[in-house]
């Protein structure tokens, strides 16, 4: 029983002796009750003794559970803390070795390759086809080499460009305060507004006739649009006003994605139109084909005509001459009675139709 509960319970009970007493003294006044008051009395303090023994025992009880339970919770506490300081040192181990790898423009640029080719072919686009990495452009500026060259179904291409400038980003990794962090981002945000204005002078759209009139900005990661965002609001107007695009690895998949649909379609109306093509091709053919049937028809319908005359000629004009002569003892080498037999032939059943 909770040590709350007997608490109540114990005041109940004394209230109620001392209700009982009261009474049971009132009534001694007027009848000689004495020795049963006290023996009720002594019963009254017998139970709460009981009970107060009862309670004490319940509080010791319990004191040695939340000993327990508190002895338990600070050890589990104790070791979730340490692992958990545990996990963020490695990270932060991780953290400064990835910073560490990609403070190199080598490495970076690999990255962002990386990232490219992985969301082509996430979007099942296939090189070569649908687009051409790290083709060489031959300008009146120079050379060009954006980093993908994205064909569309209809001729033109998509100009993406991944070399984005993260020095002060990955700067921010190490063991900073609020202020040098402050300042890494602001020239985060700066150098990403010089990389925009130096691929806006490229003219990729001018010198690129096949082009669409945007070039792609690739972040290789949202954290780094955001962050530059955070400093920069006016970002993404400063690009548009000179047709540059930034684009984190969701948006440009979603844009891939739609290029690549864009050419299944393209291929599904070309299938479409090579099936119009056959089709009209093989109907003239089969059209020809049927004249020349029908050609062939008329020309045997003629030599079974032939074939017949013949052969009613050979049994009304040649065979009865040759029965005359039988008749006056002329013989043949094997000294047949008569000429063999002229057979006739059935003439078409049905007439083909003329062809057009």
């Amino acid at each position: 029983m909770d040590s709350v509960v007997l608490l109540i319970v114990v005041i109940a009970l004394v209230f109620s002796g001392v209700g009982l007493g009261y009474f049971l003294g009132t009534r001694s006044n007027r009848s000689p009750g004495v020795p049963e008051l006290q023996s009720g009395l002594s019963s009254l303090s017998d139970a709460i003794d009981r009970i107060t023994s009862s309670v004490s025992a319940q509080q010791v009880s319990s004191a040695q559970s939340s000993a327990v339970l508190r002895a338990e919770l600070t050890q589990s506490l104790a070791h979730q803390s340490e692992n958990l300081l545990r996990s963020v040192s490695e990270v932060k181990t991780q953290a400064q070795q990835l910073s560490s790898v990609l403070s190199r423009s080598g490495a970076r640029g690999q990255w962002g390759e990386m990232e490219l080719t992985r969301l082509v072919e996430a979007a099942g686009m296939i090189n070569r086809v649908h687009f051409l990495d790290q083709n060489t452009i031959d300008s009146a500026e120079g050379r060009l080499r954006p980093d993908l060259q994205v064909m569309l179904s209809n001729g033109r291409c998509i100009l993406i460009d991944a070399k984005t400038p993260m020095d002060s980003f990955l700067r921010t990794a190490g063991n900073q305060s609020e202020e040098d962090v402050e300042v890494l981002m602001n020239a985060h945000a700066e150098a990403v507004i010089r990389h925009i204005e130096q691929l806006g002078r490229k003219g990729y759209s001018a010198e690129v006739r096949e082009s669409v009139d945007f070039v792609v900005l690739f972040l290789p990661s949202e954290a780094l649009l955001e962050a530059a965002l955070n400093q920069r609001p006016d970002l993404l107007d400063f690009a548009f006003t000179r047709n540059i695009v930034p684009a984190t690895p969701t948006t440009l998949f979603a844009l891939l994605r739609a290029v690549s649909l864009g050419w299944q379609n393209s291929d599904m109306v070309e299938q479409a139109q090579d099936i119009v093509r056959l089709s009209q091709d093989m109907y003239s053919r089969l059209d020809i084909v049927l004249a020349h049937f029908a050609s062939l028809g008329k020309s045997l319908a003629a030599a079974v005509s032939h074939y017949n005359s013949a052969a009613r000629s050979i049994e009304t004009r040649l065979r009865p001459t040759g029965r005359a002569l039988t008749d006056l003892g002329v013989r043949g080498v094997k000294n047949e009675s008569e000429l063999t037999q002229t057979p006739t032939l059935e003439v078409f059943a049905f007439e083909l139709p003329e062809s057009d």
